[in-house]
């Protein structure tokens, strides 16, 4: 590979340029370093957060009120503020898995089983059991 010589005298002459670059390059390096470390630490309630508020997943906000949401918020589905002092960890996870099971009327969609499905699509849960432990380790979080 050429490099253009123009190029090589511009970097070889020490310019305020070069030496803000050389200085800021290995903070910059250091910061993403410690925003990858805090990321990695993020709790389960916030893993469960995301997986609501993701379209492709859980879509909570599609029907729901959410803590911690701020903007147009729906009402088709009732509030999700205070629900973990209605419900046990086990009713949430299975409101959340078949809420059929809890209320035959309703329209919230199985989020963790295919039966009785004819159209799912692809034909699998739409979350994971672990995915559903953590969407109820943030519901239990609200009171």
């Amino acid at each position: 590979m050429r490099v253009n010589p123009s190029f090589k005298q511009v970097m070889a002459k020490p310019t305020c340029q070069n030496r803000l670059m050389t200085k800021l390059l290995p903070c910059a390096l250091m910061i993403l370093a410690s925003s990858t470390a805090i990321a990695d630490e993020k709790p389960k309630s916030n893993m469960g957060f995301e997986i609501m508020r993701s379209q492709t997943l859980g879509n909570c906000l599609a029907c729901h009120e959410m803590p911690g949401v701020e903007g147009l918020v729906s009402t088709m589905g009732p509030s999700l503020k205070g629900v973990a002092r209605k419900w046990t960890r086990a009713e949430l996870t299975q409101w959340v898995k078949d809420a059929r099971q809890m209320n035959s009327q309703t329209l919230m969609p199985p989020f963790g089983t295919t039966e009785g499905l004819t159209k799912a699509n692809p034909p699998r849960a739409i979350l994971s059991d672990a995915q559903i432990s953590q969407v109820v380790d943030t519901l239990q979080t609200w009171q």
